[in-house]
């Protein structure tokens, strides 16, 4: 076992030693996200300043690290140095796996499969009782490593449909901002870190450094849920010709009532079959796919115009507006008045 650095050794103030810094090695791989990174960092350093201001010690230590001791090229091509290899991330306390980035689930998935040795590694540590901590497109390695079997987890909202069909096992919460279990924590998408981030600084120094960090950073209260970001991507990246023409009808028809019958017979298709593929390809049901048209619109709407909500309905072919205020805060958790205050310019 490789020695810790000796900002991790045991610290003394005022004539008493000190817990040691909770230490936090962050794993280096090819096309990681740098901001996730170097974002990371900077709120534990936050942290750490506010800490000195009080004449206490600083709260953490970390380390970047990298298989083989070396610079790795991130996505934006900004060459992160790493500090040690992965004997030396096995002495910290926390260990963050940052996400990457891809092109396409089919080279995702062939960048999955090719780390067995790392998907090892996290097993190991996780069983040794070090804590996880991964976020967005990194979350998928722990599961590949099967750290999160018969756990909660999130991961970025657009991911939800394949996440969930690739890991059955995995409990997940797909519009969590974040997940907590004992040894793991999970993050949504990639700028999650920062609640991340605030989690360990609450956890390890305190509601006030937390509240103080936050303050730094300009960020309000925890988001809670990821679900008033999400738009249709999250039912792209699939070929199923079948599937592909009922979509396209439902949206050309959004506004006409539901008809099951009809939509199979324009897809030249059974109910039932039309039914057994839309679970298959999307993980949803026809009439729960136009509801999330639906829902589409009607945020497009309260974004972009000052159409009353009442017209809105009416547009979208509603006939009863509770109803659709009831699926909108069901789906959304938050209300047509509250997503129009958010997220419509001023």
């Amino acid at each position: 076992m490789a020695n810790p650095p000796a900002q991790w050794q045991y610290r003394q103030y005022s004539g008493h030693y000190r817990q040691p810094m909770h230490q936090i090695s962050v794993l280096l791989s090819p096309h990681c996200y740098a901001g996730s990174v170097t974002g990371f960092i900077d709120i534990l350093l936050f942290a750490n300043q506010l800490a000195e201001r009080k004449g206490q010690a600083a709260l953490f230590g970390w380390t970047l690290c990298s298989q083989a001791s070396e610079p790795v090229q991130s996505a934006s091509g900004i060459l992160l140095h790493a500090q040690g290899d992965w004997q030396l991330a096995g002495c910290a306390d926390t260990i963050i796996v940052p996400p990457l980035a891809y092109s396409s689930l089919k080279q995702f998935q062939a960048r999955l499969a090719s780390e067995t040795v790392l998907q090892q590694q996290l097993s190991a540590w996780h069983a040794a009782g070090k804590q996880l901590l991964s976020f967005c497109t990194g979350i998928p390695l722990l599961a590949e490593s099967g750290v999160l079997n018969e756990r909660p987890a999130t991961i970025s909202w657009w991911l939800t449909t394949w996440f969930r069909n690739r890991y059955p096992r995995v409990g997940l919460q797909p519009y969590a901002t974040m997940t907590t279990s004992p040894g793991l924590l999970c993050g949504g998408a990639s700028t999650s870190y920062i609640e991340l981030a605030l989690h360990l600084v609450r956890q390890y120094g305190g509601q006030e450094y937390a509240l103080a960090c936050s303050r730094l950073l300009l960020t309000g209260p925890q988001h809670g849920s990821q679900a008033p970001y999400m738009t249709m991507q999250s039912f792209a990246g699939h070929d199923d010709a079948l599937v592909l023409r009922c979509q396209y009808w439902l949206q050309d028809n959004m506004a006409a009532p539901f008809d099951l019958a009809t939509l199979a017979a324009h897809a030249r298709s059974s109910s039932r079959t039309v039914i057994r593929r839309f679970n298959q390809v999307l993980g949803v049901s026809p009439l729960r796919y136009l509801q999330q048209l639906r829902l589409h619109a009607a945020r497009r709407w309260l974004e972009g115009s000052n159409l009353p909500l009442e017209q809105i309905i009416q547009q979208l072919g509603y006939s009863d507006s509770a109803s659709f205020r009831r699926l909108f805060q069901r789906e959304l958790h938050c209300t047509p008045a509250a997503y129009r205050k958010q997220f419509q310019p001023t």
